[in-house]
């Protein structure tokens, strides 16, 4: 992602992860240009970009903790699907 010649963050989506589904393995704006819109932007992106592809759904991992993804995920309308728990043993 840029803006005005300057790089902003980073993402990687992979269109047909399943059938159907481009999944996004990663978002990231940096840090300094967080809280600006960005993030939102690139969701709309990605989601232009899914329909191009012809995949009906969009899906994220988030790992528990990450308030700001998860923030994000649910203003742009995703709906959690599963979720995971962690002991470590050791």
């Amino acid at each position: 992602m840029e803006a005005e010649g300057e790089v902003i963050g980073t993402g990687w989506v992979n269109h047909g992860f399943l059938p159907g589904v481009t999944y996004g393995f990663s978002l990231e704006v940096h840090e300094e240009h967080r809280g600006k819109g960005y993030g939102r932007a690139a969701m709309a992106v990605g989601e232009w970009a899914t329909r191009q592809g012809g995949d009906e759904a969009m899906m994220f991992n988030v790992f528990g903790g990450n308030e700001v993804a998860m923030g994000l995920y649910d203003r742009t309308g995703f709906a959690v699907l599963d979720e995971y728990r962690f002991l470590d043993l050791r």
